[in-house]
């Protein structure tokens, strides 16, 4: 079975250069490349925005590979953050410290091997993009589509409702972690250490992927209720707009010394309000 997917016609294969991007597009092109510096997050995004099928074709490709890629590196991590834990707490000389060092080898080893790894997945993010140039999506070798298997569990009718009731559920319960771990001075342990970058993580990636998700969702609710009267994009630029806001003074006013990480705090808690209002509309 071939791996790549035509999704241009004859007719517009054989037309000249100058003609090149009249079925293909800049970001079903680049999506591989972006997939390269941001992993699934991006390709995610373009996923849920694209309204063209070069696009989303391209986008789910590079969102499956990323996908494995770096859920490969995360279980690699959490390999080492177990066998850290069990050889740091356990007794000296018991099984339990020995279970330890054995993960902390298997990390060690497969590091060394995930070196070969970011130079395949380098080339074939290079691959990808150059068969987009000329209009194929081309499937990534041994990445599951892990989006087809999202769509046949739920019958292809994904309801993205639910992702933004999830991301409106746990980030209050992400910022008030932050915060009590901010006001107690932070983390004494390796574990709260731990905890607090696993959650400013997921923030980072919700809070980038969930604006895609409410795009989508408005998208679909427009084309099924003629009725639907709300528009995406105050809910998308507000955020923006107090995010900028929140750099510029924490940079020239009070001279913060991380105005970037103020300027996302205050994205995502703007996100946060106008996903609640968003939802509560719906119902009205």
């Amino acid at each position: 079975m071939s791996n790549e997917h035509r999704s241009t016609s004859t007719e517009t294969q054989s037309q000249p250069g100058p003609t090149l991007l009249t079925e293909r597009t800049l970001s079903g092109i680049f999506v591989h490349l972006l997939g390269l510096g941001t992993g699934f997050v991006l390709p995610a995004v373009i996923y849920l925005v694209a309204k063209r099928d070069f696009t989303r074709e391209n986008a789910r490709n590079a969102f499956n590979w990323q996908l494995l890629f770096t859920g490969s590196f995360s279980a690699l991590l959490g390999i080492f953050a177990i066998g850290l834990a069990f050889e740091s707490w356990a007794p000296e000389d018991t099984i339990v410290q020995q279970i330890g060092r054995a993960f902390i080898l298997v990390f060690a080893v497969g590091f060394f091997a995930f070196t070969f790894a970011v130079l395949i997945n380098f080339a074939c993010g290079l691959i990808a993009m150059a068969k987009a140039i000329f209009g194929s999506a081309w499937s990534y070798p041994l990445a599951p589509d892990f989006l087809g298997w999202i769509e046949a569990k739920t019958d292809g009718s994904v309801t993205f409702r639910t992702g933004l009731i999830g991301y409106v559920i746990t980030v209050p319960v992400v910022f008030a972690y932050l915060l009590w771990s901010g006001l107690a001075g932070g983390p004494e342990s390796g574990l709260g250490f731990t905890t607090g970058f696993v959650l400013v993580i997921y923030l980072v990636i919700t809070s980038i992927i969930t604006p895609g998700v409410l795009i989508r969702d408005a998208r679909v609710n427009d084309e099924s209720d003629a009725n639907w009267k709300i528009n995406w994009l105050l809910y998308v630029i507000s955020p923006l707009a107090i995010a900028a806001l929140t750099y510029i003074l924490a940079a020239i006013q009070f001279g913060s010394e991380n105005p970037s990480g103020d300027a996302f705090y205050a994205f995502s808690g703007a996100f946060w309000l106008a996903t609640m209002v968003y939802l509560v509309r719906q119902q009205y």
